[in-house]
């Protein structure tokens, strides 16, 4: 997010060393001239006047504005104490530069701390000895300072990263280190870097407060318009895309978004070894950290598990491979879901979004790149692409779009959007933004009368007028809805009773509801006789589907007999559907834990380590018939060629491999159609 605008025009980083104050000047220079004895003497000063509740502040990265003036009274009374007792610091000025320039000089980031310092900037790369640094929405300059030597940036890095208990040498020369405050640190050292006693640190600094949409407008990201559209979306809590370059703000506007939902939802947020977003205080918030550098299947482990959680909005901080699939999962599953990923446009990101869902080891959708497509534009609404514009050094919303299902253009499935806004940028180097609808109320009025919201939209706003705030919302109005129905069964009226419960089933499904809906159907047999044959046929789908182990295909047909209360209470099997529901869950969660099995067997397989291989996918092989019939072969295929390995170096029976084998050649026979195996 961009910074505030600079006063006339002009960037502290255009300003040359010698413009800074001569103390100030002075102080910079000195503080490498300070003696061991000082410096240590220094840092045990600030070590122990900071307690441990206000060690935090200690951190280079704090805010300046509370940390300097504790520093500066620390080592000032520090001073005094020492030159009535001759001691190490007695001969040192007790002005607030060179105390300040003792800080960065023991606890502090040298000559780079002051940019850390300053609130217009927002990164600062230390490449080997020199100090790279930018402002929000402008290009890197090189600033004047450096550091005096290579070693000495890379034992600043070594020292934080051991600090935070993270491993950086020769075995790990690349880590992110989770510092606090809201930044970011990444870590390159030897010998991912040529220089064996250099290092690259990029520091992205956090913003100082939670953001919500108020502070983008503020900040010119976009205008009231806009910033009143987004807010009705979040109203509606729809879930969100959003896209752009690196540096383009995407972080700022997730967490600008999740600070104006409506009321108090439980929300999770889940980022890596990064703790970059900010949620207001009050809010209920749970904070999930994972390190993918060390597990590249964390993210997706704990998107999964966001599902056990039922969060009212979900956060993923970025989206960056086959974490996707999981994220999609929940976001189908109706949970409110915003996530960000690198993308330059609206239909861009939803197709890499779909790209991601496809990866190998992703959970659900490996392979399924179209299927991906499509729930993806199914579960989320909203696409956000920022922008960075260096020319006029601000970040901006480019475009707000709309997603409206798929569509196949010259034979490829492609997202369908609907533009919602667009920005410009006028020869003066304004920014425009052009609305194609606007926010009235709980409403969304499109300029030209044409309503074109898609129908989940539309649902949404709908429902959006008659909620109300508060932890008892639904079950105030499911049972407002279950007694209607109740008076209607009474009188006779059973369509009536049904569609009284309609949009509370929609809302939340819940055994209540389908027992009155039952109730109403067993009022009228003649009246739901067809329905009923239809509605049992599709349960006998269903059932074959989960004998036969299709669990995706179980798990989309039951989504689809669970979204009308008719359906689901004309298919109810006696003992209801929650059984069912949890058999398919299940049987997902063993696929996926299968195709994750089928990845890790291939790589230990790359690695010529066959036994590996074959412990990894004997843990993973359930009993007959809990996977499909593909999937079973692919974990028999996997350990086929792990037995050949070992059968290859002595360590296997070839009695072993055949009958290996001989059972996956059944299993692909098996799924031949019948005709063709006749043939054979």
């Amino acid at each position: 997010m961009p910074s505030a605008p600079l006063p006339a025009g002009r960037s502290l980083l255009d300003l040359p060393d010698e413009s800074a104050p001569p103390s100030s000047r002075e102080a910079r220079g000195a503080e490498r001239h300070h003696s061991g004895e000082v410096l240590s003497a220094a840092r045990d000063v600030l070590i122990t006047a900071f307690s441990d509740e206000g060690r935090r502040l200690l951190d280079p990265f704090a805010p300046a504005a509370e940390r300097n003036s504790r520093v500066i009274a620390a080592l000032r009374a520090a001073v005094a104490e020492h030159r009535a007792s001759s001691g190490p610091l007695a001969t040192l000025s007790d002005d607030a530069d060179t105390l300040l320039a003792l800080f960065a000089a023991t606890l502090g980031w040298g000559p780079a701390q002051r940019y850390l310092d300053d609130p217009l900037v927002n990164e600062v790369k230390i490449n080997n000895r020199t100090i790279l640094v930018q402002e929000a929405g402008r290009p890197f300059v090189v600033a004047p300072e450096q550091f005096e030597s290579n070693a000495e940036v890379r034992g600043r890095a070594v020292q934080l990263a051991s600090a935070l208990g993270v491993r950086l040498d020769a075995a790990h020369p690349q880590e992110t280190l989770p510092v606090d405050h809201g930044s970011r640190v990444h870590v390159t050292i030897h010998p991912r870097v040529a220089e064996r006693d250099g290092a690259l640190v990029c520091i992205r600094r956090g913003r100082r407060g939670a953001w919500d949409l108020g502070d983008t407008l503020r900040h010119g990201t976009l205008d009231a318009p806009v910033a009143e559209l987004l807010r009705l979306l979040c109203r509606a809590r729809c879930s969100f895309l959003i896209a752009g370059r690196t540096g383009s703000g995407k972080t700022g506007m997730l967490e600008a978004l999740a600070n104006s939902w409506p009321d108090t939802p439980h929300i999770i947020t889940i980022e890596d070894h990064a703790l970059e977003i900010g949620i207001r205080s009050g809010a209920s918030w749970t904070r999930e950290l994972v390190d993918t550098q060390r597990d590249p299947q964390a993210f997706g482990r704990a998107a999964r598990e966001a599902l056990r959680q039922t969060p009212g909005l979900l956060l993923p901080g970025e989206t960056r491979g086959s974490e996707a699939g999981a994220i999609l999962a929940l976001a189908l599953s109706g949970h409110a879901v915003i996530t960000t990923l690198h993308a330059r446009t609206a239909a861009e990101a939803v197709t890499r979004f779909a790209g991601y869902a496809a990866q190998p080891g992703a959970y659900m959708y490996e392979g399924r790149r179209d299927s991906a497509l499509r729930d993806a534009c199914a579960a989320f609404d909203v696409v956000i692409q920022l922008d960075s514009l260096e020319s006029i050094g601000r970040r901006i919303v480019a475009e707000v779009a709309l997603l409206d299902g798929t569509a196949t253009q010259d034979g490829e499935l492609r997202p369908a959007t609907i533009p919602l806004a667009l920005a410009a940028v006028t020869g003066e180097g304004d920014v425009r933004w052009e609305t194609f609808a606007c926010a009235e109320g709980g409403t969304l009025t499109w300029r030209d009368s044409v309503d074109r919201s898609p129908e989940p939209l539309r649902e949404r706003l709908a429902r959006l007028s008659g909620r109300h705030t508060g932890t008892t919302t639904w079950i105030a109005a499911a049972q407002s809805a279950v007694d209607r129905a109740e008076r209607l069964l009474g009188a006779g009226e059973a369509e009536r009773a049904l569609s009284a419960l309609r949009e509370p089933w929609r809302e939340r499904r819940n055994s209540r509801l389908l027992q009155v809906a039952l109730r109403a159907t067993e009022l009228s047999p003649e009246r739901f006789a067809a329905a009923r044959v239809s509605a049992l046929s599709t349960r006998v789908s269903l059932e074959h589907l989960i004998a036969k182990a299709r669990w995706e295909e179980a798990s989309a047909l039951l989504s689809r007999i669970l979204g009308e209360i008719d359906t689901a209470a004309l298919a109810a099997p006696l003992e209801g559907w929650d059984q069912t529901e949890e058999t398919v869950r299940q049987g997902l969660e063993r696929e996926a834990a299968a195709a994750q099995a089928c990845a890790a067997a291939d790589a230990a397989l790359g690695r010529g380590n066959h036994r590996a291989a074959l412990d990894i996918v004997n843990a993973a092989l359930p009993p007959d018939g809990a996977l499909s019939l593909e999937v079973s072969c692919s974990l028999l295929q996997r350990r086929e060629a792990a037995l050949e390995g070992l059968l290859l170096s002595g360590d296997a029976d070839s009695n072993a491999v055949r009958a290996v084998r001989e059972r996956r050649l059944a299993l692909e026979r098996d799924q031949q159609p019948a005709s063709f195996q006749r043939r054979r």
